[in-house]
């Protein structure tokens, strides 16, 4: 749902300058937040059931208040069709931790956010929300104590029980989940890549299909080669005053269960015992402001229509830019790239109609340059960029099959539509096509290095975030939103 953005940079900066002091709405910012984004999830795979020995995926989340908090798991397959839900309650200053490996076997008894077998709900299901918190609070003053002359004592953290228990079942034990995971495997099939005949229509004089180029090898496009094993998903976390089984795409979930409340925040842990190699990155945090009523939202596409009023979250970036290695020094790289639409033709064949433009510089400034003065990719009617970023969640190896590089280092700028310099009145050229060009696309990318059985993983920077500040455009991206960069 595409919504009208009339805000200066000043009079955004004014309008979220109620919010908490600690938050910055609209920044990729780790604060506190009301619904966490996993962007990636990987599992590798033995058949039907996770590879234990393989890569897997860690999330810890933290309720940092006082209150209990109910929170409601969502996990969505690489189309974002909903797959999966369930519920988990977690007392003041609780931690709740899951290996989705453990969720893909469908044992869900090792998510109770205490471990001991005897405790509460383990052993009496009717319980599950009576637990008494034990904690003494973040700064190790008992929560008991009375006031001392150094200072107050962490608050008392709230129980479970002051929660709100309607259809909680939060699920113990093992469950049968093989039509979930059967779920998150669908759309995980080996793709070709269709072309371009959309974009036909939006150029004078033109028609007929365009081919992707034919500089790329597509024998080893990762796309080509794409099997269901290792699998990928992502997964959100909301903070909700209800259990429920809703996913955010059904009616009533934003009016009647979300809650609007910035205490929770999270961290992403991926490892393999069998690579010897393991990495950790933050959890998106996306926080929610009353203030912000009208923005485009980061539910926006997903939340039904009746719900659409009741959206209060930050949307992500426009344009992102992050390092690439392809060889030098040993070192490789693969970006992961969540964003929140996807381009597939009917026939399961990648659409590469334009849904996004990169530059790759090396480390002397640089840049691509594939015919003629072109170079932004994609950049004419004959001369189409393969999409390789079709799914809602990827990671792809930035190397040379995939992508234009002009050495064996250096970074790259990905731009969305919301942050075009152009548009397709302006420029009938323009390689997005009307359907594409209008959708209020977002994304988040991370990168993993890796070297021999070494790898890091780091958040891409954002560079552009037009919903917020529509000034974000080229080329005005980066922090100078509406003005061009300082000169001395």
């Amino acid at each position: 749902m595409r919504k009208a953005l009339t805000i200066t940079l000043v009079a955004a900066l004014a309008l979220f300058a109620g919010s908490a002091a600690y938050a910055n709405y609209c920044a990729r910012d780790v604060v506190p937040a009301s619904t966490i984004l996993v962007p990636y999830v990987v599992n590798d795979m033995d058949g039907d059931i996770p590879d234990y020995a393989g890569y897997t995926t860690i999330l810890t989340i933290t309720n940092v208040s006082r209150e209990a908090q109910i929170i409601h798991i969502t996990v969505w397959n690489a189309v974002s069709t909903a797959c999966l839900d369930f519920n988990e309650v977690l007392t003041g200053y609780d931690m709740w931790q899951i290996n989705f490996r453990d969720m893909i076997a469908g044992n869900f008894g090792e998510f109770d956010t205490d471990l001991d077998p005897t405790a509460y709900p383990n052993i009496d299901p009717v319980g599950i929300l009576q637990r008494a918190p034990f904690e003494w609070g973040p700064d190790g003053r008992s929560a008991y104590a009375p006031p001392t002359e150094a200072g107050l004592p962490t608050p008392y953290p709230a129980t479970s029980s002051t929660l709100d228990d309607t259809d909680c079942q939060m699920p113990y034990g093992t469950i049968d989940v093989s039509s979930n995971v059967a779920c998150l495997r669908l759309p995980l099939i080996a793709r070709t890549h269709y072309g371009c005949d959309h974009q036909a229509n939006n150029i004078v004089n033109k028609t007929g299909h365009f081919n992707v180029r034919t500089k790329y090898n597509p024998g080893n496009d990762w796309l080509k080669n794409l099997t269901n094993d290792p699998l990928f998903y992502y997964v959100t976390v909301d903070v909700v005053d209800t259990c429920n089984f809703l996913f955010p795409s059904d009616a009533t979930y934003f009016t009647e269960f979300y809650l609007n409340e910035n205490v929770l925040v999270g961290d992403i842990v991926y490892l393999s015992s069998r690579d010897n190699f393991s990495e950790a990155i933050n959890a998106v945090h996306i926080e929610s402001d009353f203030q912000a009523a009208g923005l485009v939202n980061f539910y926006e596409e997903k939340a039904a229509t009746a719900d659409q009023g009741a959206l209060y979250l930050e949307p992500l970036a426009t344009a992102l830019a992050f390092d690439y290695y392809n060889g030098k020094d040993g070192v490789t790289s693969s970006v992961i790239m969540w964003k929140n639409f996807t381009e597939f033709r009917a026939n399961g064949q990648v659409d590469d109609c334009g849904a996004y433009l990169y530059y790759a510089w090396d480390q002397d400034e640089h840049t691509i340059s594939r015919s003629g003065s072109c170079q932004v990719s994609p950049c004419s009617v004959n001369d189409i960029d393969p999409n390789e970023f079709p799914f809602e969640t990827q990671k792809v190896p930035i190397n040379t099959n995939n992508f234009d590089l002009p050495a064996d280092a250096g970074w790259m700028l990905v731009i969305f539509p919301p942050s075009y310099g152009f548009t397709v009145d302006r420029d009938p050229t323009n390689p997005s096509p009307n359907t594409l060009f209008d959708r209020e696309y977002m994304a988040w990318a991370g990168v993993q290095f890796n070297y021999g059985t070494y790898s890091a993983g780091i958040e891409a920077a954002t560079l552009a975030n037009a919903h917020c500040f529509p000034g974000q455009v080229q080329p005005q991206l980066g922090i100078n939103a509406d003005t061009y960069p300082p000169t001395e």
